[in-house]
């Protein structure tokens, strides 16, 4: 095999899965010369084409944009896990510490025994933290379809989500005031987020198809 028979191979393999169709069409040029050095020239020019075909700039801007709203959703699912999971440390120090552990030296907690404390931190129901964590893990899991570019996941994940926090909040409302939770408007900005991971996922979905190298034609 020839040096430009392999370079011609190695653009076939380069060549996205829609187009390596074209590769027929290349090796039956490079067929028809006879000129070593122009058949050569040919198969690097075969070559180049299928990296700029492979390595196409839209579709790379597009991965780093979802990649990036990936990211932001991760740290939203973080922050709802975090939350739950911070209260339940302070929980456990003052169980061990009292008032000597890091919890006893928050202003909220100045002026009680550990015990009040502890009584206040139980203010916090069971079904709140499950519901928020609940939240962390749609979060999550939108953060993971999203990078990996599955939108019908990504949708159900929004709707498992925006389920969880729409029963967070009705709870909360039935509840409030107290000192324990966020406020109801504040939280409403989950649904902001939600939403826009909806609108994203569907503009990802609309530019992937617009950008995805079509089948080769004949």
């Amino acid at each position: 095999m020839s040096l430009a028979e392999r370079l011609l191979d190695h653009a076939a393999a380069v060549l996205p899965a829609a187009q390596r169709d074209w590769a027929v069409g290349m090796k039956a040029e490079l067929s028809a010369i006879d000129a070593p050095g122009e058949a050569l020239a040919f198969a690097a020019g075969c070559v180049l084409a299928a990296y700029r075909r492979r390595i196409n700039p839209m579709r790379i801007a597009l991965v780093s944009a979802r990649m990036f709203v990936a990211g932001v959703t991760l740290l939203t699912a973080v922050f709802h896990a975090f939350m739950p999971a911070y209260m339940l440390a302070i929980l456990a120090d003052l169980k061990l510490n009292g008032m000597n552990g890091f919890a006893g030296r928050f202003r909220m907690f100045k002026g009680r025994t550990a015990d009040e404390a502890i009584s206040g931190v139980l203010m916090m129901p069971l079904w709140h933290v499950v519901l928020m964590l609940a939240m962390a893990v749609a979060f999550g899991a939108c953060a993971w379809f999203m990078a990996k570019g599955d939108m019908r996941r990504l949708f159900f994940a929004i709707l498992a989500g925006v389920a969880a926090h729409t029963a967070n909040t009705a709870a909360q409302l039935a509840l409030w005031p107290t000192p324990y939770f966020v406020h109801p408007k504040v939280a409403g900005l989950n649904y902001v987020a939600f939403g826009l991971l909806l609108v994203a996922g569907l503009l990802f979905f609309g530019l992937d198809r617009w950008t995805r190298p079509k089948p080769a034609t004949a």
